[in-house]
C-alpha cells in the first residue's frame, strides 16, 4: 500500500488553516476478476437505466460528476452494487474491507464500528469525464474509495478540500485496472477526458460506519 497526505505546516497565526488528510491505493488485479466485473457492469447497466430514475439529489441527477441524466453514475442512489449476488462481486468486497483494515493500521487509527460498504458503477464513454465533486461533508463523514475495472490512458485527480481555489494543491493518480484507493470522503476529485474505444469502468463506494449494538 502507498499513503500519500495533503499536510499543512505548523500555524504561525490563530486563524492560520490546519490540514491532515491521506488516501491509500494499491493494485488489487491478481485478487480480483477485472474482465468478469466489467462484462457484469456492462451486462446489468441498460437494465439499471431503465429501472430507475436519475437519482433527485438536491440540484444534482448525477453526483455533480456531469456525466448526466442518461448516465449509469446518475442511479447510483437506486441501488448497491456490492449487494449483488455473483461470486466477483463478494471477493471484491472482501478486498475492500481488507483494504481498509490495512489503511486504518497505516494510520494508527483504530475503530469498533460496523461497517457498511455502498458502492455503484461508472461506465465512461469516448469523450466523457467526470468533472470535480465530493461524496459527502457531513459529521458523520468517513471513507470513500474507487476500485478501476477497465480504463485506457486516464487519470483520476484529488485535491486538497482545503487548498483548492487559487492554486490548487492535486495528487494525480494514473488509473490501472485493480487499483484501489482510499480517502476521506469530503476530497475532491476529478478525472481527465476519457478518449479509449472501450468503456473506462470505475467502481466508487462509500464506507459508513455504524456503531455497534449493545445487549
Amino acid at each position: 500500500m502507498k499513503i500519500f497526505t495533503f499536510k499543512s505546516e505548523p500555524p504561525l497565526t490563530p486563524f492560520a488553516p490546519q490540514w491532515d488528510y491521506s488516501f491509500g491505493y494499491e493494485n488489487i488485479s491478481n485478487l480480483i476478476d477485472c474482465p468478469k466485473i466489467a462484462n457484469l457492469i456492462l451486462s446489468k447497466e441498460k437494465n439499471i437505466i431503465r429501472k430507475f430514475p436519475p437519482t433527485d439529489f438536491v440540484s444534482s441527477v448525477d453526483g455533480y460528476t456531469n456525466l448526466g441524466p442518461n448516465s449509469l453514475t446518475s442511479r447510483y442512489g437506486y441501488y448497491n452494487l456490492i449487494d449483488w449476488p455473483e461470486i466477483e462481486i463478494k471477493i471484491l468486497q472482501d478486498r475492500i474491507v481488507e483494504f481498509h483494515h490495512k489503511f486504518l493500521k497505516e494510520l494508527n487509527i483504530k475503530i469498533s464500528n460496523t461497517l457498511l460498504i455502498k458502492g455503484w458503477a461508472n461506465v465512461m464513454r469516448k469523450g466523457e469525464k467526470i468533472n470535480p465533486h465530493l461524496h459527502d461533508v457531513k459529521p458523520n463523514s468517513y471513507l470513500s474509495g474507487h476500485v478501476t475495472i477497465q480504463c485506457e490512458n486516464t487519470s483520476t485527480y484529488y485535491i486538497n478540500p482545503v487548498n483548492q481555489l487559487n492554486e490548487p494543491e492535486v495528487k494525480e493518480l494514473k488509473n490501472v485496472p485493480g487499483e484501489i484507493t482510499l480517502f476521506p470522503s469530503c476530497m475532491p476529485h476529478y478525472t481527465s477526458l476519457h478518449q479509449g474505444l472501450k468503456e473506462r469502468i470505475t467502481i466508487a463506494f462509500d464506507i459508513i460506519l455504524k456503531s455497534e449494538k449493545k445487549n
